[in-house]
């Protein structure tokens, strides 16, 4: 067997679905320094870079035989760091408040941006259904339907002052979620 410093990634991929311990290990060694770095950018928090990077490492060791990598394995990994950190901020398990805006932010094309899309809209709709009722409902016919604050008091029978004291609540309670996951999405 040739070296398994100078095999690609393609190839220590085959090896470790014929469950090759080595290639495992020189994926590692090759990619952990760059995951864990992507993570720290958005995190911020040693443990948890470490607890993601581990936990994504994990993952491909269990899963080796059915992982189908189509473009690169480096672009793979970082998508599964991403997910990871997504699931964390979702779960509440973040430690810290890294943006304070992202429903303005500019979500860049990649490779895996139509699941990506589909997964943030997700997680943007579960945040706006734990939103209080007339908090919710006031905040989606401005979003969705684009009512100006004057024809949402009229519609609803409200002042405009309330209607846009509706609105900061709601912002101000998608922020922190919405602003770490922004910041996941503007580092890579």
């Amino acid at each position: 067997m040739a070296d398994i410093v100078s095999l690609t990634d393609l190839e220590l991929l085959s090896l470790l679905k014929d469950d090759e311990a080595a290639a495992f290990t020189e994926i590692y060694n090759r990619h952990w320094k760059f995951l864990f770095t992507a993570a720290n950018n958005a995190l911020r928090h040693r443990a948890d870079c470490m607890d993601v990077c581990q936990a994504v490492f994990m993952w491909l060791w269990e899963n080796r035989k059915q992982v189908e990598v189509k473009t690169n394995l480096r672009g793979y990994l970082y998508t599964a760091v991403k997910y990871k950190i997504a699931n964390l901020i979702r779960q509440g398990k973040v430690r810290e408040t890294l943006l304070d805006n992202v429903l303005t932010a500019d979500i860049r094309a990649e490779e895996h941006l139509d699941l990506e899309v589909k997964e943030l809209k997700n997680f943007i709709a579960q945040l706006i259904q734990e939103l209080p009722e007339r908090c919710r409902e006031v905040f989606l016919l401005s979003r969705d339907e684009r009512l100006s604050h004057r024809q949402i008091s009229e519609r609803l029978g409200i002042s405009e002052k309330t209607v846009d004291d509706h609105i900061t609540r709601a912002l101000k309670k998608l922020r922190i979620p919405l602003g770490r996951l922004a910041n996941i999405f503007m580092i890579f």
